[in-house]
């Protein structure tokens, strides 16, 4: 079989392509694999689990991944799900082609609608697909035949320049990927992070997370799958990256306030009095790092503190000598990604202050000349060199399920690998065409538990449900959950028991966002929606969403004063803002300094603020007058953009250890804090009088797979 029929449409079996009234598509791997399998048992309804077993046979899934290929799948088909002229859904059994593909050998007379059949189309493809440009400047065969009869000269012409054009950009050209397949190099249960293949490709090293346990390095030898642990008692170790001798591995320790950077020779490693010091770091940063191809240095980021934008430095390994690398301003994030070419000539780096936008910069090393070379509309994860050291690859946008080759100019160029799983943790293989990085799987769940300690689980799905959040006065609650593939916002009703009737999406976002928090207004008639430096405040009665008209602010929390004013914490030159937003007037004003977070009371009509650098919390009766001070402290002031502290229906509650993650609860009545007596449910939790809302992680795996070629 060589090609798939049915009338204007052809899918090229060889090439995984498929051409449809004119266009050209190139199918994803797990995208064409259900696709074939649809078209070659045709009218037969196929079950869920046979789909499971036939199309992603040895690979760890959910129904989701279903779902969200069968998207890709009837987008590439332009099959509208509402009324599908190809698969239809069979209520509790599954799905049913109901066009009827032919399997050919050899391409068909017949023209497609492009006046090309499908042999040709494909080998005009195949021939042009180096330059778009004389791609789309070559006419079909019947129009080219009408337009040179009728104005030969001008084609002429046209083709000559196209010839010429073409000639100077592929002298130019970069090597653009086709997407690869992906395989396993890790199946064990627990966590596996941080991939890193030795430059002989004979041995994989990562770190290794297990429930109770400080995460320590497995290396493995990839022959006979015999492993090395190295761990330490007290600390956490991760991050390992390889020298380019191969004799050496550098990894990250990290334990309480404590962060260094150590290397340490590969055949006496498990000896911690080989462990060498190569740079200390900040305890409020987890630096990324990576060694020049000459061995000569370790690049690595830093910041000062959680309010400090990442600083990318260099250490000379002879004698630890660091210096600063020339780079943009570090705002915001700052500077939080970055890699060097494989010919240890640049540095690409990726930079974001206050909008969810990333810069690209590179910096030529031996000039010290800095350029940037992008600004896009979403932030980019990670970035690596290409092995061609012109191009980048990089995660597509949240949540991630691809990886990107795209130019310097941040335009997307192929789909290396497509993941049903999300993807992180890049790595380049040194083989000059593969990569590796993290494919993994969170499940979290919703659920609510009442003042009589009933707990009930909420309308949750197969994948992410998480950021509860709790009204008053009402029985609703709000949740954020990746059910649809991306992250949008949902509104449901809490009935005591599970209902999916009830559930609203709330939100439909252009295009993808990392949300971060979600709070109901003090009348319920609001909902508060914290993204990625832009806050969204919905209507709960019409359903209508509205983005804030805030700009160039590092928002890293937000709580409700009132119906009209938010209490945002905010990051500036790297000291913390507290400030009041006035949504009718949209209209920022200071509040007292010294403060990095906090909340209004209506029980006392109070507001308790966190103090900057001793985590202090403060009442304030009057922001006019001097604070009292009360016995808790919530450290760290926020976390994952969500502020460690809140309002409970007697009192405050937030984590005020960040070493054991212990919760402390204050009382007004008392005026005296204890430990709170409830499970530590993370920050992912939220409490008003009719219970506690909160998730439950269900599923958690974490693999490392591996770029191969088609």
């Amino acid at each position: 079989m060589r090609y798939l029929h049915f009338a204007d449409i052809c899918i090229d079996t060889h090439n995984q392509l498929l051409y449809r009234q004119g266009e050209t598509i190139n199918l994803a791997p797990k995208v064409y694999d259900l696709l074939v399998y649809f078209c070659q048992n045709t009218h037969r309804v196929i079950s869920k689990d046979e789909l499971m077993e036939h199309v992603w046979t040895g690979t760890l899934v959910t129904e989701n991944a279903i779902s969200r290929t069968l998207v890709k799948v009837r987008k590439a088909l332009a099959d509208d799900p509402k009324s599908p002229q190809f698969i239809i859904t069979v209520p509790r059994k599954g799905y049913r082609m109901v066009a009827e593909f032919v399997e050919e050998e050899t391409a068909r007379n017949q023209q497609v609608s492009d006046t090309r059949n499908c042999e040709s189309h494909s080998q005009y493809v195949k021939e042009n697909s180096s330059n778009e440009v004389l791609s789309n400047s070559i006419m079909t065969r019947s129009d080219t035949k009408n337009t040179l009869s009728k104005n030969s000269l001008f084609v002429i012409a046209g083709l000559m320049i196209t010839i010429a054009i073409t000639f100077i950009l592929s002298s130019k050209s970069n090597t653009v990927l086709q997407t690869k397949q992906v395989k396993a190099l890790t199946r064990d249960v627990g966590v596996e992070l941080y991939p890193a293949l030795s430059p002989d490709l004979t041995h994989l090293a990562y770190s290794k997370e297990v429930k109770g346990k400080q995460s320590y390095i497995n290396i493995e030898n990839l022959s006979n799958h015999r492993k090395r642990s190295v761990s330490h008692l007290k600390a956490a170790l991760s991050k390992p990256v390889w020298s380019p001798s191969e004799d050496k591995l550098a990894f990250l320790y990290q334990h309480n306030s404590v962060c260094m950077i150590y290397w340490a020779p590969l055949d006496n490693i498990k000896d911690k009095e080989s462990w060498q010091t190569i740079t200390e770091c900040s305890e409020d940063s987890n630096p990324h790092f990576v060694f020049s191809p000459d061995g000569k240095f370790l690049y690595f980021n830093d910041r000062q503190s959680a309010s400090h934008g990442y600083q990318i430095f260099r250490v000379k390994l002879s004698n630890n000598e660091k210096d600063i690398v020339n780079q943009p301003i570090t705002n915001g994030l700052g500077n939080y990604s970055f890699d060097i070419s494989t010919d240890g000539k640049n540095l690409v780096m990726v930079n974001s202050e206050f909008s969810p936008s990333t810069r690209i910069y590179t910096l030529n090393i031996e000039e010290s000349k800095l350029e940037q070379t992008a600004k896009l509309d979403y932030l980019m994860r990670a970035v690596l060199w290409h092995h061609d050291n012109e191009t980048i690859i990089h995660p597509s946008p949240h949540p991630a399920y691809e990886l990107w080759q795209s130019s310097l100019k941040g335009t997307k160029l192929a789909v290396v690998a497509s993941n049903t799983s999300r993807v992180k943790h890049l790595s380049r293989l040194n083989n000059g065409k593969d990569f590796s990085f993290v494919s993994y799987l969170l499940n979290r769940d919703i659920h609510f538990e009442s003042r009589n300690q009933q707990d009930i689980e909420l309308d949750n799905s197969t994948v992410m449900d998480y950021l509860p959040a709790l009204a008053h006065n009402s029985n609703q609650y709000a949740f954020v959950s990746k059910r649809t593939t991306s992250a949008e916002v949902y509104l449901s009703d809490l009935l005591g028991v599970s209902s999916s009737e009830s559930t609203q999406q709330l939100t439909a976002f252009n295009k993808p966002v990392k949300l971060y928090d979600l709070a109901f207004s003090p009348d319920d008639s609001q909902l508060m929606i914290l993204a990625d430096n832009q806050i969204y405040i919905a209507n709960n009665n019409s359903l209508t969403v509205d983005k804030l008209a805030i700009d160039n602010i590092a928002i890293a929390g937000v709580s409700w004063q009132n119906e009209n004013n938010l209490l945002l914490s905010s990051v500036k030159n790297a000291d913390w803002n507290l400030v009041r937003y006035n949504i009718n007037e949209q209209k920022l004003s200071p509040l007292p300094a010294g403060y990095q977070g906090g909340v209004y009371s209506a029980l006392d009509n109070s507001y308790y603020l966190i103090a900057d650098g001793s985590f202090q919390v403060m009442k304030f009766s009057n922001l006019s007058t001097e604070p009292q001070t009360i016995p808790l402290t919530c450290q760290p002031s926020i976390i994952n953009r969500k502020l460690n502290l809140k309002v409970t229906p007697d009192g405050l509650v937030c984590q005020s250890s960040a070493e054991n993650k212990q919760y402390m609860h204050y009382s007004f009545a008392s005026k005296s804090s204890q430990l709170w007596q409830k499970l530590g449910p993370s920050i992912d939790f939220d409490i008003k009088k009719t219970g506690m809302i909160y998730t439950k992680m269900k599923q958690s795996v974490s693999d490392i797979m591996q770029t191969t070629s088609l």
